[in-house]
């Protein structure tokens, strides 16, 4: 009877996972982070702080469109699938470091 309650506690916390997505953004020709980066994955939102980073909790396991906007750069949107086990893997998104191009720069 434990085994059946443990197995029931299990499958419950497995199926309540939040999953999480976090990275840095910078300056791609500076190579310097930027704060206050608008960071909006599936309707979550978030902001970068004073070292690039951000750290946005999912509640799905989805396909997400990682949207980030900041004046003066270049709105960047990106697709993310999770991997087989639901998760957003550190390696499919060079180690999660973005970088945004700004506006006044030539390509």
């Amino acid at each position: 009877m434990k085994s059946r309650y443990l197995f029931l506690i299990l499958l419950f916390c497995s199926c309540t996972n939040s999953n999480k997505f976090d990275g840095y953004v910078y300056d791609y020709d500076t190579e310097k982070p930027i704060q206050n980066v608008y960071v909006d994955i599936n309707g979550n939102t978030g902001k970068t702080d004073s070292t690039g980073y951000f750290y946005i909790k999912l509640k799905s396991n989805l396909p997400s469109v990682i949207c980030l906007k900041k004046e003066g750069y270049f709105t960047k949107k990106i697709y993310r699938k999770p991997d087989s086990l639901g998760r957003y893997s550190k390696g499919k998104i060079n180690w999660n470091r973005i970088y945004l191009y700004n506006k006044e720069n030539d390509f």
